[in-house]
């Protein structure tokens, strides 16, 4: 991802200071960073769960806002960031998820939509990929990294259980039953959508207006606990 620095000229913000508040500056400004940093990621939670920037959003995606506590630099320089976690979850990246709500452009295909665009995925005559480059998965519920290997042992036609089977439905399947094309679980003979086909949606940029909810936090936040941390 992209990154955007905010920086801070400790003796512009306090004007004139005291032989006292000398001394007091350095650990104020620590402090000050400190917190900023952590009200920005709570400020980001905040705006993620906002109705109009996501209609849902996940317990792995509020926890990816994440910050680095302030390190110093130099003698007259310290460091803070604020940032989404890089980490892998099911291989996949929640900075990946989010880019294209940050940035603008089509939503990111996990490696599972990827994974139905192979044709020897499709249980069918026709020999068919379940999905194109332009289409995905997206799921109805809540699904688990060891349910999405499930089902996609089963798509391979690895795995084909009596009970608690997962198939595909497409469009010869729906064209007028009523359902949605997609991937089903039947259970006790009754079936229930799990994974609906979609074509990939396509996002304006800033739906998610990372940068700016991060900075404008960081700058409130730093002037006002610097002030607070120097006792005016």
């Amino acid at each position: 991802m992209a990154t955007q620095t905010i920086r801070f000229d400790v003796k512009q913000i306090l004007g004139k200071v005291d032989a006292i508040e000398k001394q007091l500056i350095p650990r104020a400004a620590r402090l000050a960073a400190n917190r900023a940093a952590f009200d920005a990621t709570v400020a980001l939670k905040e705006e993620a769960q906002r109705e109009d920037v996501f209609k849902k959003v996940n317990l792995y995606t509020l926890r990816a806002f994440q910050y680095q506590k302030p390190e110093r630099i130099n003698s007259k320089t310290l460091k803070a960031s604020v940032f989404i976690s890089p980490e892998r979850r099911q291989s996949n990246r929640t900075s990946d998820y989010l880019a294209p709500q940050i940035y603008g452009g089509k939503a990111f295909r996990t490696p599972f939509s990827r994974g139905l665009e192979n044709a020897a995925t499709y249980i069918g005559r026709d020999n068919t990929p379940i999905l194109k480059r332009g289409e995905i998965m997206a799921p109805v519920g809540k699904i688990s990294a060891h349910t999405y290997s499930v089902i996609m042992n089963q798509m391979r036609g690895k795995s084909r259980p009596k009970n608690n089977r997962y198939f595909y439905m497409g469009e010869k399947s729906t064209r007028n039953s009523g359902y949605r094309k997609g991937i089903y679980k039947r259970q006790n003979k009754k079936l229930k959508l799990m994974l609906v086909q979609i074509n990939t949606p396509t996002f304006r940029p800033k739906i998610f207006n990372f940068f700016k909810v991060a900075k404008d936090t960081v700058r409130e936040s730093f002037n006002r606990n610097l002030l607070k941390e120097i006792g005016r």
